[in-house]
């Protein structure tokens, strides 16, 4: 019989239970065997879809209550059945009430008994998986309304999302997760915190401009309203979780200051932090070079291996004019000859200071620090780059 997809979990010490269960269902199913509590955990972290567990009630390590309990929030959709000798009123009670387990079954139990608690638990995980599924759908439905009534009062805040979601779902399929529901959801809610910050201090951070120690505060805190006001919907406990370690850092940088560091942030979490921030450091028209330039200088805070994939996946349809590396620079860091890639426009009033094309002099520099005095240049200036020595240029302007 040709294997089938539904995947089982069995944690239990006793390797002729072990085998039992390879003897029985190996033919046509997939059957993961684990002789301790955390092993089990990490390899249903890893696997989402898994569709039954099995768990015996003395296991090494937390415990199979405990066990069936962490694995309920890892894997909800799974159905848990508790196969142990222990028959106790305690134990089925533990069982029950703590381990929210699906069935109880004693040891020693008849294959014919087992074959049809399998058929059942799985019976029973397909029902919880079309449930989730059309209660993802109508809380997706909700949420698409919610986002676009708030970007009704606040269009500054949420108006990257349908860009980011397009590029996280690119990204999703190259990283080969086939379910991305929690995805979409955190791409389409991390502009929440933002849009209960002050304007004024989203405006002075998208031009670049200074923040005094207080503003910089609330900023970072941003991810934390966001967690606040979504933690209590079922759910979207875990997609508040993403958000709440959307601006921490590969590195540790970032909020929360005491947060996971490196592989131990949720993959979700480390690709919002990447595409937002690439949001930020691009042009209207999309990432190019000096976008990911621009990235590369603080590479330190982005997961390497999803920088190299999304600069791979996200340029590889940007035409070559736009390939080409350019730099990301502010005022103090022109030099002449640079050629504007973007026109240069006044931070607040959006004025234009230099149209795009301008090949920059002393004294085309020298009007734009004039400028950004008076009534604040937005920077970085993103410029392409040109090798002729400064005397040879003549200055036009």
């Amino acid at each position: 019989m040709e294997k089938g997809t539904d995947l089982v979990v069995v944690a239990d010490p006793d390797k002729d239970v072990q085998a039992g269960f390879e003897r029985l269902f190996g033919s046509h199913m997939r059957v993961a065997c684990f002789s301790e509590t955390e092993a089990a955990l990490q390899f249903l972290k890893q696997n989402h879809g898994t569709a039954v567990i099995f768990s015996c009630f003395n296991l090494p390590g937390r415990g199979g209550t405990a066990f069936l309990r962490a694995a309920e929030t890892i894997a909800p959709q799974a159905a848990r059945v508790m196969l142990t000798r222990e028959n106790s009123a305690d134990a089925i009670k533990k069982t029950l009430n703590e381990a929210h387990a699906f069935m109880y079954l004693e040891k020693p139990c008849q294959s014919t008994d087992l074959a049809s608690a399998m058929e059942t638990a799985l019976s029973h995980h397909f029902q919880l998986a079309k449930d989730r599924a059309l209660l993802e759908r109508t809380l997706a439905g909700s949420v698409k309304l919610l986002i676009d009534m708030l970007a009704l009062f606040h269009p500054e805040a949420f108006r990257r999302t349908s860009t980011v979601r397009k590029q996280a779902l690119r990204l999703a399929k190259r990283l080969g997760m086939k379910k991305t529901w929690e995805l979409e959801m955190s791409v389409m809610l991390s502009p929440l915190g933002e849009a209960l910050l002050p304007k004024q201090i989203l405006a002075r951070y998208r031009a670049a401009r200074g923040l005094t120690e207080q503003e910089r505060n609330i900023l970072d805190r941003a991810p934390d309203q966001t967690r606040d006001l979504l933690k209590n919907i079922p759910q979207l406990e875990k997609v508040s979780e993403y958000l709440f370690l959307s601006g921490r850092g590969f590195d540790g940088s970032g909020f929360p200051k005491d947060g996971p560091t490196g592989k131990e942030i949720p993959m979700i979490a480390r690709i919002l932090k990447l595409l937002t921030d690439l949001w930020y450091a691009s042009p209207e028209s999309g990432p190019d070079a000096a976008a990911f330039e621009a990235l590369t200088i603080n590479k330190r805070k982005y997961d390497p291996m999803l920088l190299e994939l999304a600069k791979e996946t996200l340029m590889d349809d940007v035409p070559e004019e736009r390939k080409r590396l350019v730099a990301e620079c502010y005022i103090r860091s022109l030099r002449p000859g640079d050629v504007l890639i973007d026109d240069a426009l006044t931070e607040t009033g959006h004025e234009l200071v230099l149209s795009r094309g301008h090949m920059l002099t002393p004294t085309t520099i020298r009007r734009l620090e004039h400028f950004h005095q008076a009534a604040g240049v937005r920077q970085p200036i993103r410029v392409e780059r040109h090798s002729a020595p400064e005397e040879a240029l003549i200055d036009t302007a």
